[in-house]
Formats: C-alpha cells, sequence, structure tokens
C-alpha cells in the first residue's frame, strides 16, 4: 500500500502545478488555497466518520496542536505560498523551484537523526537537479525575486512540515484534520491581505473553475491523503522522490493533453530524473543496510 500510495503522489501532483496556475487566473490564491482544502478536508473527514469501525474519539490537545502546526507549514505557508507565486511566476519556474524540496527534506531528516545522507543519496540528488533544470529551463526566463524566494520559502516550509510529522503516531483522522484546519487558515490570510475585495465572482472563468475542481479532488482528496499516509510509511529519503518525478509527469501530461512539443531536453532531463530516483533508493537501502548491521 505504501508502493502504492506513492506512485499516486507521482502521478496526480504532477498535474497541479498547471492545476494552480489555471485556478489562479480568476481567483484569489489563499481564498481558492483555503477553499480547495475545506471542502477536500470536510469530506474526507465525513468519509472517514460514516466508514469507520470503531470511533477513535477527538485528537488530544497535543495531537491537535501538532496537526494545526503541520497544516500551517504544509498548506498555509508551503502550498498557499506556491499558489501566490504562481499569479506572476510560470509554473515551469515554480517546478524547478519548488524541486529544491527533496533536498531540504534529506538535509532535515539528516539532521534529525544525526546521520548524514549516503554519497549515493546526495549524488542522485544532484543528478535529479540537474534533470530538473534540464527540463523546465527552457521556461525560466527572469523571475522576481520576491516571489522565487517565496517559493524557496514554501518548499522549505513543506520539507519542514514533511519532516515533523514523521515524530509521532497520528490520529486516524489526521489528514483530514490538516485539510480542514489548514484551508480555514488559508481563508482567513486571504481575507486578512484584502484578497475578499479582489474575488468576483462573475468574472471566475470555467477554466479556474475546473482547475480548482481537479485541485479538490485529484491534489487534495486523492493526493494529499495518499501522501500523509506514504510520509510516515517510507522512509524520507524514498518520499522525497515525488519532487523529481512530478515535474516529469507534468511535462508528459502536456505532451498528452495540450499537444506540446516533446524536446531533447524532455528526453535527457527525464532520463536523469529516473536515474536520481534510483540513486537515491538505492542510498537508503545502503543507510538502512548500516543500521541494521550496527
Amino acid at each position: 500500500m505504501p508502493w502504492i500510495a506513492l506512485g499516486i503522489v507521482y502521478l496526480f501532483w504532477g498535474s497541479t502545478y498547471l492545476g494552480i496556475r489555471v485556478a489562479v487566473e480568476t481567483i484569489p490564491p489563499y481564498l481558492m488555497t483555503g477553499v480547495r482544502y475545506s471542502i477536500a478536508g470536510l469530506l474526507l473527514l465525513g468519509w472517514q466518520r460514516l466508514t469507520v469501525k470503531r470511533n477513535p474519539g477527538m485528537p488530544s490537545a497535543r495531537e491537535l496542536l501538532r496537526i494545526a502546526s503541520t497544516a500551517f507549514l504544509l498548506l498555509v505557508v508551503g502550498n498557499g505560498l506556491l499558489c501566490l507565486s504562481e499569479t506572476r511566476v510560470e509554473s515551469g519556474t515554480s517546478a524547478l523551484l519548488i524541486a529544491t524540496t527533496p533536498i531540504w527534506m534529506l538535509l532535515l531528516d539528516a539532521f534529525r537523526r544525526r546521520r548524514p545522507p549516503s554519497f549515493v543519496a546526495v549524488a542522485g540528488m544532484a543528478v535529479g537537479s540537474a534533470g530538473i533544470a534540464a527540463l523546465v529551463g527552457r521556461g525560466t526566463g527572469h523571475v522576481n525575486a520576491l516571489f522565487g524566494g517565496m517559493i524557496l520559502l514554501a518548499s522549505f516550509a513543506w520539507a519542514l512540515g514533511s519532516v515533523f510529522v514523521r515524530r509521532e503516531n497520528h490520529h486516524p483522522f489526521t489528514a483530514s484534520l490538516e485539510m480542514s484546519i489548514g484551508g480555514a487558515l488559508c481563508i482567513l490570510v486571504g481575507l486578512a491581505t484584502g484578497e475578499g475585495s479582489q474575488l468576483h465572482l462573475n468574472s471566475i472563468s470555467p477554466a479556474s473553475l475546473w482547475g480548482m475542481l481537479w485541485l479538490i479532488t485529484g491534489g487534495a482528496l486523492v493526493g494529499y491523503s495518499a501522501y500523509a499516509y506514504v510520509i510516515r510509511k517510507l522512509p524520507t529519503s524514498t518520499v522525497a522522490t515525488y519532487g523529481y518525478v512530478n515535474p516529469v509527469v507534468a511535462v508528459i501530461l502536456g505532451a498528452l493533453v495540450l499537444g506540446e512539443r516533446v524536446t531533447w531536453n524532455l528526453v535527457i532531463g527525464g532520463a536523469a530524473v529516473v536515474l536520481s530516483v534510483v540513486l537515491i533508493l538505492l542510498g537508503n537501502r545502503e543507510v538502512s543496510s548500516e543500521v541494521t548491521a550496527a
């Protein structure tokens, strides 16, 4: 199941860059993010309450604080700043900058474990970064320093939240509560920053609505739930490979759905990304073997 869930994260999150870019064209970013996760979280929570065999009860105050902290890092800072930045930054450039997330995840996890990543895993990160640059380099262009910095901050916050949630056992409703709380916080941020006056319902395009619908269903209900599960079941270095695979999926979907050209940089970059995944997985196996032997 963890590997199936990771495959879902690979596939479904690969389409979210395009979904976000289309959605924020006519919907303010933080309000879009907040409504998206609030709807997905409440739907998932309702489904869980109806199907669970034994009611686990409400989380303790300690668990609720951890859930809220994780929601703030992942959704308010991580996803929120990404959506805000995609109002000014091309989706390809965003994919390049957000691809630093696996590097942050491995470094933070190594710091937490007080064990440096293996040489093979580091080599995998380097190859993956080069592959991402080859894939989206043609769309990077000039990036506003402020919005570029926001995406890097979003990348770090997502990595910090991802490593943080692995530290303790989690409540069965963690994913739905994270989305519900994170969505509510994003709505508050949007209203506090004046996005309410920028929202004009009659000006929202059908494309933005379709983009938001996909972000609610594929990106949040399915993708985020799978991520919340897999980050607690597989090693951080293994989960971190999604950050390299997602842009590859995004480019392939663009070619199949939008008729975008398949160029040499796509072929070379895609091959480098696949190689990086193999190296990171092998590097993680080496570290696991060392720990077992010790």
